[in-house]
């Protein structure tokens, strides 16, 4: 392909804001290459927290016959989906005015970001963290910064607060958090919040429905308070893009100032009210991963590996090796999170269906030679 030409009058290049030039791409590692030129085996697309089986079969249902009886794809999505906000309300347990619906819980905490942030602010998150919200807040102009604990598998609030000053406006805490696992309870969180009533506390609960603990009501008795969720996890919607925050009245309309309605496409909005509507057909499957959990822990007791079971639909196991053994375990089609950078040794094990996870633990198990295994 020949080299692109440039126009002899343009003799000067753009350059981007100030507030971007030092800021590194969100870089995600995908496992989606490897799986595509390997068609020939079973594979295990663990690396990334999704679901390993289907939505719901009532979402494709839903989806199918708004295709089939006079969709409207050349019209915008719906601004305000009453049936979506009302079922999500329902789901949460809170007033519709406390809901706002996103492209996706990413696009809530970059409109939490693009809210409530400015360059002499400061934002403040346990690490490691999930840190596509980092960048977010780095993208404002705002400092970011990171309390690392003497121990990242051991949650505690107490390093945060050491850091906290008057120009911090967000605390980020990823709940449970991703890689590590771990919870903040709603009574260390409203703590929190009442203790720094200039701060905005951040709850994201994207792995809510398998922690089955959360902070969404606590909208409702301080104003500081947002938490965020996604389907994209339990609910096997990550290809739609759908989300949604929960916060108090004043700070859902603080952010519709900045919200684009039109960012929530239809057969998303169809999809989100469809799997609401099955709540059984999750339930079944976060008692399938549950189970998952406890063959894993089986597994690694019985191998000598150790591993911390999480509050989240994966697993951590350390090993001598983890960036080899994720290689290894690759080629053999089971694609895992390399960790070891943030917690030395670890690999970040997603769980699915009992089923699925024996088969995963089988092929494991083919990989566990002395040089793998924890020193």
């Amino acid at each position: 392909m020949e080299a692109r030409k440039t126009h002899p009058l343009l003799t000067q290049s753009l350059e981007v804001s100030n507030r971007i030039k030092n800021l590194k791409p969100y870089d995600p590692v995908s496992s989606l290459d490897t799986i595509k030129q390997n068609p020939g085996i079973t594979h295990f697309k663990l690396d990334w927290n999704e679901t390993t089986v289907p939505p719901s079969p009532k979402v494709k249902e839903a989806l199918v016959a708004y295709l089939n009886n006079g969709s409207k794809l050349e019209w915008y999505p719906e601004m305000f989906h009453r049936k979506l906000f009302e079922h999500v309300a329902d789901y949460v347990g809170c007033d519709v005015s406390q809901v706002l619906v996103t492209n996706g819980s990413d696009d809530a905490l970059d409109l939490i970001c693009q809210s409530y942030l400015d360059p002499t602010d400061n934002v403040i998150s346990p690490v490691p963290t999930y840190n596509h919200f980092l960048q977010f807040a780095e993208r404002t102009g705002a400092e970011v910064v990171r309390v690392q604990g003497i121990n990242p598998l051991i949650p505690s609030l107490k390093d945060v607060c050491n850091v906290v000053n008057e120009n911090t406006k967000i605390i980020y805490l990823a709940n449970p958090n991703n890689p590590t696992g771990n919870l903040y309870s709603p009574a260390e969180v409203l703590q929190l919040a009442l203790k720094y009533p200039h701060c905005l506390i951040v709850s994201d609960e994207a792995y809510f429905e398998f922690a089955g603990i959360s902070c969404a009501k606590l909208a409702e008795e301080v104003d500081n308070i947002v938490t965020t969720r996604s389907f994209s996890k339990c609910f096997g919607l990550a290809g739609l893009r759908i989300g949604y925050l929960v916060a108090s009245t004043s700070v859902i309309e603080n952010m519709r100032r900045v919200h684009n309605p039109k960012s929530v496409n239809m057969l998303a909005q169809i999809a989100a009210i469809a799997a609401l509507e099955d709540l059984p057909y999750y339930k079944s499957y976060i008692r399938s991963v549950k189970r998952s959990a406890s063959l894993v822990e089986r597994f690694c007791k019985e191998h000598n590996l150790p591993c911390w079971s999480t509050y989240a639909n994966f697993i951590l196991i350390r090993f001598n090796d983890a960036t080899r053994m994720s290689k290894r375990l690759a080629e053999i089609g089971v694609h895992v999170r390399d960790r070891s950078k943030q917690i030395p040794g670890m690999l970040r094990l997603g769980l699915g269906t009992e089923e699925q996870t024996k088969e995963v633990l089988a092929r494991l198990e083919t990989l566990l030679d002395e040089d793998l295994l924890p020193a």
